[in-house]
């Protein structure tokens, strides 16, 4: 026990030795932010990164042009673990520090590779670079094509406020885009030959507005209007409006997709109008691991890091959660303003995701994450729990 803290100790400090290197990264992803399926930077940085540090590195990876997987296994056959990378932009820029999710990443992943070529310990560990989590479900897509095929666990940390924190569940959600079909007319000489889709719309807005009155505590529906018509001089022949509803439940998201579907319908036929409405899947809740999550536990607390207790839930939605109901994960929420809780998504956020706070972050998540393979590589057994508690924890979806 002891000889494979000192060997952990080693490694931390080997990370602290490229440690500017990995930072430059960060701001130069976070300098240029990239939209979802867009990450032509980012990805390309990383790749090149990796290479550098002896990955093998495949680029275009689960039919996403700015997915990559840098791959590292030693001569013996193990398990194996994924370090997940985040990197898309929100229009304001890294707002949600996917430059520190990113290259959190490739710290912990350098640092576990350093572990595994002293110690020669069976084993393999990738770098799984997945575009589009703000918009387009990355994750999801490269689920599907076999790209997370063979993971034993998976480890990725997302970046927060206040005290850092090992995440727990999350919503599920559903994406809902909703066509609203009127008459034109001229809407100043013969407005009363139209039937306008955009009342149809704002009746909509209305509509689910006075439902939210209804919804349960943890039931979250909004949305944008992306078609108001086409002209001020014209009756709008169309409208459309999209959004995403969610809540913790499977069973209950159901209930509110039936319910904003009545509103649309209702609406489009009390302006006269027709409405076509589409609702699909979006991010599934994330199952949190309680035995991955306790090993990675251990490891902030010897690094000296302030920890909540338990495994909090949160609002938010993630492709992850696709991901954890798969595989088992460990999803730490490391803290770039211990102060109090602030929002991400803001300027605030993005700020902060480029400062002392940011490099700190990286740092300890880095450290924390390869220490916590390193446990994984040693004791495999251990997934083989995490999987089993996995398996308990869908049954009582």
């Amino acid at each position: 026990m002891e000889a494979l803290e000192t060997k952990k100790l080693e490694c931390d400090k080997y990370l602290d030795q490229e440690m500017e290197k990995i930072w430059e990264l960060s701001k130069y992803i976070h300098a240029n932010p990239e939209l979802h399926f867009e990450e032509y930077k980012a990805c390309e940085s990383q790749c090149k990164f990796m290479s550098q540090y002896g990955f093998e590195v495949e680029k275009g990876v689960g039919t996403l042009d700015t997915a990559f997987v840098a791959s590292f296994s030693t001569d013996r056959e193990g398990p194996t673990i994924a370090f997940v990378s985040e990197y898309d932009a929100l229009p304001i820029g890294h707002a949600c520090g996917h430059n520190l999710i990113s290259c959190s990443s490739l710290g912990a992943a350098i640092e576990t590779k350093k572990y595994m070529e002293d110690s020669k310990i069976p084993g393999t560990i990738k770098v799984i670079g997945t575009p589009a989590e703000e918009e387009g479900n990355g994750k999801i897509i490269l689920l599907d094509n076999g790209v997370f095929d063979g993971v034993d666990a998976v480890l990725m940390m997302h970046p927060t406020s206040d005290t850092t924190r090992l995440a727990g569940a999350c919503l599920s959600s559903k994406e809902y885009k909703v066509r609203f079909h009127g008459k034109p007319a001229h809407a100043q000489s013969h407005p009363d030959n139209g039937a306008n889709a955009l009342s149809a719309a704002a009746l909509f807005l209305t509509a689910t507005g006075m439902l939210r009155q209804h919804f349960k505590a943890d039931w979250r529906l909004g949305c944008i209007v992306t078609n108001g018509g086409s002209s001020q001089i014209l009756v709008p022949e169309e409208s459309a409006v999209e959004g995403l509803m969610s809540c913790f439940s499977f069973k209950e998201l159901n209930i509110i997709a039936e319910r904003v579907e009545q509103c649309a319908y209702g609406c489009a036929q009390a302006m006269g109008c027709t409405a076509e409405i589409e609702i699909k899947d979006g991010a599934q809740g994330r199952i949190p691991n309680q035995i991955l999550s306790d090993v990675c536990r251990a490891e902030f607390e010897k690094l000296g890091e302030p920890l909540m207790d338990g495994m909090p839930i949160d609002f938010g939605g993630e492709d992850l959660g696709n991901v954890s109901r798969k595989i088992p994960i460990c999803n730490p929420f490391m803290t770039i303003f211990p102060d109090y809780k602030i929002s991400n998504h803001t300027i605030q956020f993005r700020d902060l995701a480029v400062s002392e706070a940011g490099y700190h972050c990286i740092e300890q998540s880095s450290k924390a994450m390869a220490r916590t393979a390193i446990e994984l590589l040693n004791h495999p057994e251990i997934m083989e729990e995490a999987k089993k508690e996995l398996a308990k924890r869908l049954e009582n979806e």
